[in-house]
């Protein structure tokens, strides 16, 4: 009698315990990920959540640390009551429920083993409790971001944009190339959102195989604040500037990458390409200006563009042109360094298509294993030129292929500048593909 009184307590503290351990399990929400929104500096928000998950952490550990405490208690008495019942039965006992007795022992084991696992469930419980307030203190602690928190962050826009020339309020792209690594974005400016205009900005990547050796060709065009029809002239100067390549490649060919003591040739070609992006703009508003012709006024764009050559080696050549108010920027040994603008006077940064076709400007740039060029806006080269930002871009930026949700969101981190719109083309440069994939890894 004593053998089925020990076999149903050990079959009900087993169930028992199961159900608890399910109920338990049931309970539990993983800890929310931790935001990877790149402000710098935690918001009050952000700082609530983790004393929320370091609530809720602490909270499991307590309750797995209760729970596993009445397990114990409940394995000892039962322990307890098997030794009484072997005690007052002797052999006569044992001999009589051997096999209901060796059950109940594998019913103890299996109580021991669940006892380990929710031992095992108590110890994560603490560690997350941990990390969680290892996280809040760091947040808490974060003094030395450049451009402090916003409550609100500005990669959610709040207004949606207004106009006939509309486009979305972001864009991102990207390519890893072996050993050419390139990451675009354009995000719209404050003071665009603040007003409910929409991005003027539009950039391009394309593989340029009309070409005789592997080209990439980078463009970045900026169109003129309320300008009537500047975002799709600067999307149409992009996609055109690449069919002006292609119509040229054979001469191209021959100009782009080989010593030369003069440029002017190459000049020549690439002022004749941009003339066609020109009348291509103009198409946009033939018939809306005086006399019938196109009206400038409604288009200014300020493109800026970049051809790289691909391939492994250790010293990659590059052409860069534009007009107006780009810049290429170049960030070597941790520090960037101003390498291009098509402008060197304040006129001449001014400048727009389609007028300013005829003023372009090219120059010959070459990179080392290593190095990162950025072609930029104006306002996205203000931002690389401020100490504390440049050194904030530089430390996210070198040596590493960033995501495409992650690169975007580091353009678009919450830091006004007086131009608007940020656009960005950067290429990483590490020599041969192995060294690219190490980097990856």
């Amino acid at each position: 009698m004593t053998t089925w009184l020990i076999v149903l307590l050990t079959l009900s503290l087993a169930v028992n315990t199961a159900l608890a351990v399910f109920l338990f399990r049931l309970r539990r929400t993983p800890p929310p990920p931790v935001s990877t929104v790149p402000a710098l500096g935690p918001s009050a928000r952000e700082l609530a959540e983790l004393h929320e998950q370091l609530a809720a952490a602490r909270q499991e550990t307590g309750a797995v640390e209760e729970m596993l405490r009445g397990r114990e208690l409940e394995l000892a008495r039962l322990r307890a009551l098997h030794k009484e019942a072997q005690d007052a039965h002797g052999h006569e006992a044992e001999s009589a429920g051997r096999e209901e007795i060796a059950a109940a022992q594998r019913q103890v084991r299996a109580l021991q083993d669940v006892v380990r696992q929710v031992t095992g469930e108590r110890d994560a419980a603490r560690a997350e409790a941990e990390k969680a307030r290892q996280r809040l203190n760091e947040a808490e602690a974060r003094t030395d971001a450049p451009f402090g928190p916003d409550e609100v962050s500005p990669a959610i826009p709040r207004r949606i944009p207004l106009g006939r020339d509309t486009t979305s309020d972001s864009s991102v792209d990207g390519a890893d190339l072996g050993p050419v690594v390139v990451r675009a974005a354009s995000v719209r400016g404050d003071r665009s959102r603040d007003e409910g205009e929409h991005r003027r900005d539009a950039f391009l990547l394309r593989f340029a195989e009309e070409l005789p050796s592997p080209t990439l060709l980078s463009v970045v065009a900026a169109g003129t604040p309320h300008g009537r029809w500047t975002q799709s002239a600067a999307d149409r100067a992009c996609r055109n500037l690449a069919a002006q390549v292609a119509r040229y490649a054979e001469p191209l060919g021959h100009q782009l990458f080989r010593p030369t003591d003069s440029d002017d040739d190459l000049t020549a070609l690439l002022r004749t390409a941009m003339q066609g992006v020109a009348h291509s703009m103009r198409l946009l508003t033939r018939g809306e200006g005086q006399g019938g012709e196109s009206d400038d006024t409604a288009l200014g764009v300020a493109p800026t563009a970049l051809l790289s050559r691909l391939g492994d080696t250790r010293q990659r050549d590059h052409v860069v042109f534009g007009v107006g108010d780009g810049a290429l920027m170049l960030l070597r040994d941790g520090a960037w360094r101003h390498v291009f603008t098509p402008g060197t006077t304040a006129a001449e940064q001014g400048l727009r298509l389609p007028s300013a076709a005829p003023r372009i400007r090219c120059a010959r740039v070459t990179t080392q294993p290593g190095d990162l060029l950025a072609l930029c806006s104006a306002p996205m080269a203000e931002l690389l030129l401020r100490p504390e930002a440049g050194e904030w871009f530089a430390g996210r930026w070198a040596g590493r292929q960033p995501y495409l949700t992650t690169f975007l969101s580091e353009v678009n981190v919450p830091a006004r500048v007086a131009g608007g719109d940020r656009t960005v083309v950067c290429l990483w440069d590490f020599g041969d593909a192995r060294e690219a994939r190490a980097a990856a890894s």
